[in-house]
């Protein structure tokens, strides 16, 4: 039995020994620049544990990004873009690739598995916008050098029926000189360009088109944006990013 115990415990120290190796040997992406509320955050790839993240910790591409119920985490990649996803969020890079010059390899893929978002984009979608695509369940976005947020429920099962996943996307005002501020949202049903600020969609299931562009209530994109600035006795507010 103790044998066996040892065993084990070599084991589960080989992976996390190899799950270093593989790390040191592989460039981040970005950071973890900043982390509020409760500061529960989490990335693990693909079959090796979960790592605690910090202020500061290298984030690299394949991990799944998770958020505790407290927290918010800003996570700002090498080509200067930015994440910040709400509490009990969970987030995944699927591509990433900044190359020198600004060659045809560069490409940014993530996707939002659920929770609360907001996205500033950065060298990579001013130079090859066309390879910049976000994810969420229920449609595919597509960007033009923007800034925007967004809140995806996954699919879910309650009171012994499935409720579809489904998404709300809105268009903030551009940082900076950004120019040509717009998004194209997707799905195989259909597809809309957002290019007014304070306007958006909204995908109420699996099953239909992103809605015709509209205003956004202003209820709805506050309680987006306080989905972003949880607070609480370990972090205040997080600033806008």
């Amino acid at each position: 039995m103790k044998l066996h115990s040892v065993g084990m415990s070599l084991i589960a120290l080989g992976l996390l020994l190899a799950a270093a190796v593989a790390q040191a040997q592989t460039p981040s992406i970005g950071r973890a620049s900043r982390i509020t509320g409760e500061q529960l955050g989490s990335a693990q790839a693909q079959g090796a544990p979960a790592r605690k993240l910090a202020e500061g910790d290298p984030v690299f591409a394949g991990e799944r990004i998770r958020t505790g119920a407290g927290t918010a985490l800003q996570i700002e990649f090498t080509d200067k873009s930015r994440f910040t996803l709400g509490p009990n969020t969970e987030f995944e890079v699927e591509r990433y690739s900044q190359a020198a010059g600004g060659s045809g390899e560069e490409a940014f893929h993530s996707r939002i598995i659920k929770g609360a978002f907001r996205y500033v984009s950065g060298l990579i979608a001013r130079t090859k916008r066309q390879n910049v695509r976000i994810t969420v369940a229920v449609a595919t976005i597509g960007i033009r050098g923007t800034h925007f947020e967004g809140e995806v429920t996954e699919r879910q099962e309650k009171g012994g029926k499935t409720v579809d996943a489904s998404a709300k996307v809105a268009l903030l005002e551009p940082e900076g000189s950004d120019a040509g501020n717009a998004i194209v949202v997707e799905n195989k049903f259909g597809s809309v360009v957002i290019d007014k600020p304070g306007f958006g969609t909204e995908i109420p299931d699996e099953k239909s088109p992103p809605s015709p562009v509209k205003r956004m209530q202003l209820r709805t994109i506050e309680n987006l944006q306080r989905s972003l600035r949880p607070s609480g006795p370990t972090g205040g507010p997080m600033r806008r990013p």
